[in-house]
């Protein structure tokens, strides 16, 4: 009844500032579901994307000037619940203009983020969250809070983050994340560095990471591959690597997906010991824009795992 209290709430405060200011707030979201069947397991209900609702809005604040917000939480579709903290995907503010966007709070690893333009299933579906954690190579996450984020305006085709992530713990250092993309036309380029947050003091140096991956599209079909290195500057969890390749062809009213990833790991007991090695195939229909069923299937070589997995995703 309290979650059901503070989400009318939200949603009146939302309606009556939109309405009394010049601010443009936007309701969105997405909600996901279907069911899947991992060898050795039951069949259970679950996402492919994860379902969220989101308030995300601008305010002329004249001289080419805007304000700008996101909140957005993750719901667990299946049962109605809230996954997490209130707000746990986005809570941020921040100033828009000339000079691009810079913002403050909890948002997008940027590093982690520029997964989703490589990989076919963008970081989703079952075997696709495996690549997702992956490929961040035991340094990375999805998520930072208090951080400070910049995006510059796009130029020429390359677009220039920035991210500086706080501590908030004293003799803890702070982390940062930097990454330049390049669109145009066919081709997608990226590369990015990750230097973590520490968690607490320590004199270990900080796990850092390096990525960068790229994809071209010829006619209805896109071709993509990535690579990500990471040192967690820890003997026992030591190095890994990742390669990723990926496809995507255009076939009727939908997408055929393939995707391939390998992770090994180093540390002071082996070298180059696979940790995860998947292949994940599905084919995705469009209903509308917003609409699409898909099904998919996929293989995890090291632990031997299979899973096939149904459902529909709807956006708003």
């Amino acid at each position: 009844m309290k979650k059901i209290t503070l989400a009318a709430l939200i949603l009146s405060a939302f309606a009556a500032s939109a309405q009394a200011q010049s601010t443009n707030v936007q309701i969105y979201g997405l909600v996901d579901l279907g069911f899947a069947k991992i060898s050795g397991q039951s069949l259970i209900e679950r996402e492919n994307h994860p379902s969220r609702l989101g308030f995300r809005g601008t305010e002329d604040l004249g001289g080419g000037l805007s304000a700008v917000f996101n909140l957005e939480q993750e719901i667990l579709a299946d049962t109605g619940a809230q996954k997490g903290n209130l707000f746990d995907r986005q809570s941020w503010v921040g100033l828009k203009g000339d000079f691009g966007t810079v913002y403050l709070g909890r948002t997008k690893n940027i590093v982690d983020g520029a997964q989703g333009k490589i990989e076919p299933f963008g970081a989703d579906g079952y075997l696709g969250k495996i690549n997702e954690a992956a490929f961040r190579v035991g340094v990375s996450s999805s998520r930072v809070s208090n951080a400070l984020t910049y995006v510059a305006p796009k130029t020429a085709g390359v677009t220039f983050s920035a991210q500086y992530v706080a501590s908030e713990v004293s003799g803890a250092k702070a982390g940062y994340d930097l990454l330049v993309q390049y669109e145009d036309g066919p081709v997608y380029l990226h590369a990015g560095y990750e230097k973590a947050v520490q968690a607490a003091a320590t004199t270990t140096d900080q796990p850092s990471m390096w990525m960068f991956g790229g994809a071209y599209k010829f006619g209805d079909l896109r071709l993509s591959a990535a690579h990500a290195s990471g040192d967690t500057h820890v003997a026992a969890t030591g190095e890994y690597k990742a390669n990723q390749f990926g496809a995507n062809y255009t076939l009727g009213q939908g997408d055929l997906k393939l995707s391939i990833l390998r992770q090994k790991n180093s540390n002071n007991k082996y070298s180059d010991k696979d940790m995860v090695k998947t292949i994940n195939a599905g084919y995705e229909y469009h209903l509308s824009k917003r609409s699409d069923l898909y099904a998919q299937y996929g293989r995890e070589q090291v632990k031997s795992q299979n899973v096939i997995q149904i459902g529909m995703t709807h956006r708003f």
